[in-house]
């Protein structure tokens, strides 16, 4: 095959990247170069080449090990990867489609995600029989019609909550790979399935309740994430560039050569914006661990993101976006944060910080900005607070708080009632939610 060394070369880069490594053109060159001046067959050479020109944290040595083991095995061991993630996905569609079967409401399925529906089929049998049970109970009840579904589906999305949260430890529910390729998804799936099982487990643990010994892996996951993210997004705003509606007056304008008959249409589109974020984050005593999570995700999908300013506040604000603009190793920026703030671990005084934004960086706060609060809704003066939100949601395009306290707790929670009353807010107490909020909530302008 004609540039067999290239082509190869970009395919494991890829995977890479999806694995959660950040690899940039330089780097990709440098590989390439370095292949060159190596004899291809001598494995180790190799792999410590390709090693040294991609690898630049050492966090992610570990991760290219065993990229590099799949990618290069045997071809004999790599079909046999491939046939098992097959069996694997027809396995897992099978599933998927029997539980759609099964939670139906009046002839119709329930709007539930593949996730929704995995969890309900590893639940126990006697369980299942009950929630299906109540779906068949409240479908044949006296005057319930078709209406009626979405209030059913939130009950059951409550039960499913519920049970995700129970079985964390024996449902796999890491998002599956898609990197366009099935090859590279198998082998993507193998590396991550060689993590110690932990992706799933960690996805639904408290942010703050991770040990320490599990930090690597839960920032090597956020990267996954994060790149997961960038890949689906880049190929969305891509799409957005692409023909939509018919625009006549430039069709007109540029067919005047051919005596006005139009020969070639000319189109506009409405592109997707890169939406502008400015980051709050309560770094507080109890506060302080959610915030380095959520900073790392925000910048590992900078590349979808159009602008982003950092602040980080407990009794007043900082600003921080300095700190993470020359892509270091993120453990040693946060490192380098900590050592120079003077407000991590102070109490909180939200309204205080909210104040000092509005005062002293006007310039940040304008309607294209989408103002990101991440906190429990505990602070100091909080009439005061609700004042300053008033303030600033009248200047932004958006104010969303991404509330750290667990959802449960929400209901008997006075704040999170004062907030809710005056913007949007969502749960972020563990990787999975903070993933899904950015996702669906705030990546949509």
């Amino acid at each position: 095959m004609e540039n067999y060394l290239e082509v190869n070369l970009i395919r494991f880069i890829h995977l890479l990247r999806h694995a959660g490594i950040r690899i940039g053109s330089g780097e990709a060159l440098d590989a390439l170069n370095a292949l060159s001046m190596l004899d291809l067959s001598d494995r180790e050479a190799v792999r410590a080449g390709l090693k040294a020109t991609l690898v630049k944290r050492s966090g992610e040595q570990q991760l290219f090990d065993k990229a590099f083991a799949l990618f290069f095995a045997p071809p004999e061991t790599k079909e046999e990867y491939y046939a098992n993630y097959r069996q694997e996905q027809r396995q897992r569609q099978q599933t998927l489609t029997k539980a759609a079967e099964e939670l139906t409401f009046q002839g119709m399925p329930l709007r539930l995600s593949d996730s929704e529906k995995t969890v309900f089929s590893g639940m126990p049998e006697r369980d299942k029989e009950k929630l299906l049970e109540y779906i068949k109970k409240t479908a044949e009840g006296k005057n319930v019609e078709k209406h009626f579904q979405p209030i059913l589906e939130s009950v059951v999305k409550g039960s499913l909550a519920y049970w995700r949260k129970s079985l964390r430890n024996q449902l796999d529910l890491t998002p599956l790979p898609q990197t366009g390729d099935e090859e590279l998804n198998a082998l993507l799936e193998k590396t991550e399935s060689n993590s110690d099982g932990y992706s799933s487990t960690l996805l639904e643990e408290d942010m703050q309740n991770i040990a320490e010994k599990d930090l690597p892996r839960a920032e090597a996951l956020i990267r996954k994430l994060a790149r997961q993210m960038v890949t689906r997004l880049a190929r969305r705003y891509r799409q957005s560039k692409k023909r939509q509606k018919l625009d006549l007056r430039k069709t007109i304008r540029h067919n005047i050569r051919f005596g006005g008959t139009l020969l070639r249409l000319r189109y506009r589109s409405r592109r997707r914006q890169k939406p502008r974020l400015v980051l709050l984050c309560d770094v507080s005593g109890s506060m302080a661990r959610y915030a380095s999570f959520v900073l790392q995700f925000i910048y590992g999908i900078n590349d979808v993101v159009g602008q982003i300013e950092s602040f980080v506040f407990s009794e007043d604000l900082e600003r921080v976006s300095d700190y993470f603009q020359h892509r270091d190793d993120f453990t040693l920026t946060m490192l380098e944060v900590i050592k120079r703030s003077k407000e991590w671990g102070r109490g909180t005084n939200l309204g205080a910080a909210l104040k000092s934004l509005r005062l002293k960086y006007p310039d940040l706060l304008t309607g294209h900005s989408i103002l990101l609060i991440v906190s429990d809704t505990k602070t100091m003066a909080l009439d005061e607070t609700m004042q300053e939100l008033a303030q600033i949601k009248r200047i932004v395009k958006d104010v969303v708080l991404l509330n750290t306290l667990p959802h449960g707790d929400w209901q008997s929670s006075k704040s999170v009632r004062s907030f809710q009353g005056v913007l949007r807010m969502y749960p972020c107490n563990t990787l999975s939610d903070l993933e899904k909020v950015i996702r669906q909530k705030i990546i949509i302008y």
